[in-house]
């Protein structure tokens, strides 16, 4: 017996194989014709690397992004993506000076050129971004200061790589040790420096190519190690609209409301089981939780690589959830949360991604990872610096202290994706392909029906 098929149907079964095709062909992590080859994870590696479920794009060693010689090693690094352009950009520390990286083509990025650092060599730099501009500080005395640089300048290097200059110099402080910018505010946080007891020195960004001094917010917990400055849209009703700074400290963490830089004030100071560096946290994107990383605990008290979580419904009075501990023993050093995945670059043991849905409870699940240094998860204090997991097409850039960039794509399986993007967060690589095969086929069959129901109108 023949089975006689619509043509409506034919054409909308071929279109959408068709376009699923092309889906796959240009997958994120797929390199392209005339492109340099990613370097896929299979059977657990990636090249030499240790790997699941990720990737490697590509990798740019210290050499490549302008040490000098091999005493110069890499830290922290910040992204930028031009508004004018789409175009990507690395912002990449090392320990003399500031590189800068373009990796709009992920697979095949150009160094640019360096921003020399001010005097000597310092172990720690930190970058962030507000608008067109970055912020660098180093935790060296000699450093004097903030450097301040037009990003925009980047869009026209004729023959890279070039060495830049600085836009402008802020000396509000000596050296700094990190930086946060709330980018809603126009406000930086500045801490560990040489000012405001080693608490938080804030500037004002509102003419970014010229910052200000905004004041001092001592908690009393000095020195501080890093915060994530927010305004407020969380349960505690409060706190609605403020803004609210989530601060680690050496002896504990604590919450603060800088809404007012002239008469800021401690909402909350707390503590947890085995505290012995409070780092960096980064909150969820409802601001119900927020997960830190202890740089110290793994090598006070001998244990494995853990995650700490906190309940801060209550800001007044914030409740200790308890840990997720790794299979790793490296130290965990930054932690940022886009949707339900916290993305952890946990030094030798490199990035690790994490599916954080189950919070309340710590239960969490590893996803995916790459690890930096195949022969050790040793306690030390080199291998991955931090990462930035903001990037188009959900790559997640590495910044490593001995092997440099690496450009990284998680592939995270269908099964591991929940309904993200739609609160603002980029979404995964794999749910960004499942939505758009969804789409395409919705298209098509709204197509077919009005093909079909044209000629009845």
């Amino acid at each position: 017996m023949m089975v006689r098929v619509k043509k409506h149907w034919l054409l909308l079964a071929a279109f959408v194989a068709v376009m699923a095709g092309l889906l796959l062909a240009t997958r994120p992590g797929l390199a392209q014709t005339g492109e340099r080859a990613a370097v896929p994870c299979v059977d657990g590696l990636a090249d030499i690397y240790p790997c699941h479920n990720v990737d490697i794009l590509a990798h740019l060693s210290l050499s490549e992004i302008g040490a000098v010689d091999e005493t110069i090693k890499g830290n922290d690094h910040w992204g930028w993506t031009d508004p004018d352009t789409n175009r990507e950009y690395v912002i990449f520390g090392l320990t003399d000076s500031t590189s800068f990286i373009d990796i709009t083509d992920h697979q095949n990025p150009i160094y640019l050129g360096n921003l020399p650092g001010r005097d000597g060599i310092s172990t720690w730099r930190d970058i962030k971004v507000y608008q067109n501009y970055a912020y660098i500080v180093s935790d060296i005395p000699t450093q004097a200061g903030m450097q301040v640089f037009d990003l925009t300048q980047l869009r026209n290097v004729i023959n890279p790589p070039v060495t830049f200059s600085e836009t402008n110099h802020y000396d509000g402080f000596g050296p700094g040790h990190n930086l946060w910018i709330n980018e809603a505010t126009g406000y930086l946080y500045a801490f560990r420096s040489d000012s405001c007891n080693a608490a938080i020195h804030m500037v004002d960004l509102q003419d970014p190519a010229n910052p200000t001094f905004a004041g001092c917010f001592d908690e009393g917990d000095a020195p501080l190690s890093d915060a994530e400055c927010v305004i407020y849209s969380g349960p505690d009703a409060d706190y609605t609209g403020q803004e609210i700074c989530f601060t680690g400290s050496d002896d504990n963490v604590s919450i603060g409301n800088v809404t007012d830089k002239t008469n800021p004030y401690l909402i909350s100071h707390f503590t947890y089981p085995g505290i012995a560096r409070a780092h960096q946290g980064a909150l969820t994107a409802d601001q119900r939780y927020w997960l830190l990383s202890d740089t110290m605990d793994e090598n006070n008290f001998g244990h494995n690589t853990r995650t700490y979580a906190f309940d801060v419904a209550d800001l007044d009075a914030p409740i200790f959830l308890g840990y997720y501990e790794h299979a790793t023993t490296a130290r965990d050093h930054n932690v940022y949360i886009v949707g339900s995945y916290a993305y952890e670059t946990n030094w030798r043991a490199g990035l690790r991604i994490l599916d954080i849905s189950s919070l309340p409870s710590t239960n969490f699940t590893e996803v995916a990872y790459f690890d930096v240094d195949p022969t050790s998860d040793s306690i030390a204090m080199t291998g991955s610096w931090s990462n930035y997991p903001w990037w188009s097409d959900g790559a997640v850039t590495v910044s490593d202290t001995e092997q440099g960039l690496f450009i990284l794509q998680p592939q995270l399986a269908p099964t591991d994706v929940s309904l993200i993007g739609l609160d603002g967060t980029a979404a995964t690589p794999a749910g960004t392909w499942i939505a758009a095969l969804l789409t395409i086929t919705l298209f098509a069959g709204a197509a077919v029906w009005y093909l079909r129901h044209r000629k009845h109108t």
